[in-house]
């Protein structure tokens, strides 16, 4: 859901993409990104690049351009874990995965063993596990990578936003992000922050898809502050007006609001008598699985909820027809979380 400044943001949108206004707006967003991410020092070395196209793209972008220089070790425990290492080997033959089950905390004592028996050029790992509603440890996960001698690579598709996140303070050294989910723009633009040394490091190798070409990216928004391709303008606006409001509102006041939906969320669904998945302090503030009732099947209770105008999403691969997903994020109202709650209750009785 997009709130109404932003609607009314694209709606008045009459902008050229090659026109100085839109330059501005660029280096605008990606300076308000930067907090977003845990960018502070004014003199960071880390450029920001926005490309044309889903989540995905950013991190095929990530993965296209840097992890070739070496082997890569994708860390997974959950669908979006598998699909970072099915993408890492379009782009590497030597590609390696530690897998942890769905639902699993990643164990680091195993992330270290793999470490010490390989070196590798790059660690590979999902902050947000959306499939499931863990969030993985990156600080420390960044800490094993480095002792090694590898970069870390983190998909924070669905986490940036809602979750705090440091690239400085935790050792990032790339991560994928999108403009919609959390940041409450539009869908259609990715976002990669990446360390300039990182960028120096694997400018030599052989070029990967010239439209995913990060590094071509990075030096069209360093140099010109522009896109390499015809961007999506009213997609970034979206974007540029949505980072305006939570700046106006304050970062930590943002990432707050929803945090608060989650608990109240997961409080009532208790109250209700519905079992949701807790991890422990390691749960996202972007949504919650809740376990399916016995005597509910998933198809029911989607297609009465629908009658009610609720959308509820099922679980994915093995959690599928097992567990259901509410989101916490978006520009929702005061009380929409506790109205669809009470439709909820009212077909789960």
């Amino acid at each position: 859901m997009l709130s109404a400044n932003v609607i009314r943001a694209v709606s008045n949108t009459n902008i050229g993409h090659r026109e100085p206004e839109f330059s501005k707006l660029l280096l605008e967003s990606a300076a308000m990104l930067k907090p977003v991410v845990g960018i502070g020092s004014a003199d960071s070395s880390y450029q920001i690049a926005f490309i044309t196209g889903s989540g995905t793209a950013a991190n095929e972008a990530m993965l296209a351009s840097i992890g070739p220089s070496g082997p890569t070790l994708v860390v997974s425990n959950g669908e979006f874990g598998e699909r970072l290492l099915a993408a890492a080997c379009q782009y590497n033959p030597d590609v390696e995965e530690l897998r942890f089950a769905w639902q699993e905390a990643i164990d680091l004592e195993k992330v270290e063993e793999e470490l010490k028996r390989r070196h590798y050029h790059l660690v590979v790992v999902v902050h947000h596990e959306t499939s499931t509603g863990m969030l993985n440890p990156i600080a420390a996960i960044a800490r094993l990578a480095h002792r090694h001698g590898a970069l870390i690579a983190v998909d924070a598709v669905s986490s940036i936003g809602a979750e705090e996140i440091a690239v400085e303070e935790w050792g990032i050294d790339i991560l994928a992000g999108t403009s919609g989910k959390a940041l409450s723009a539009m869908p259609g633009v990715g976002i990669v922050v990446v360390k300039g040394s990182v960028l120096e490091q694997s400018a030599s190798m052989q070029a990967g898809p010239q439209y995913l070409n990060l590094h071509i990216h990075c030096r069209y928004m360093r140099d010109y502050a522009q896109t390499p391709n015809t961007p999506a303008v009213h997609v970034l606006v979206s974007l540029h007006a949505s980072l305006e409001e939570s700046t106006l509102l304050g970062l930590k006041r943002a990432r707050g609001v929803i945090h608060s939906r989650a608990l109240f969320a997961r409080e009532r669904l208790t109250r209700m008598g519905l079992e949701y998945a807790d991890y422990h302090g390691m749960n996202s503030s972007v949504l919650t699985c809740v376990l399916l009732p016995e005597y509910l099947s998933f198809e029911h209770l989607a297609r009465r909820l629908r009658t009610r105008g609720i959308v509820v999403y099922n679980g994915k691969g093995a959690l599928t027809d097992r567990m259901f997903q509410i989101g916490h994020i978006g520009a929702l109202r005061k009380n929409d979380t506790r109205d669809a709650l009470r439709q909820m209750q009212a077909v789960t009785r």
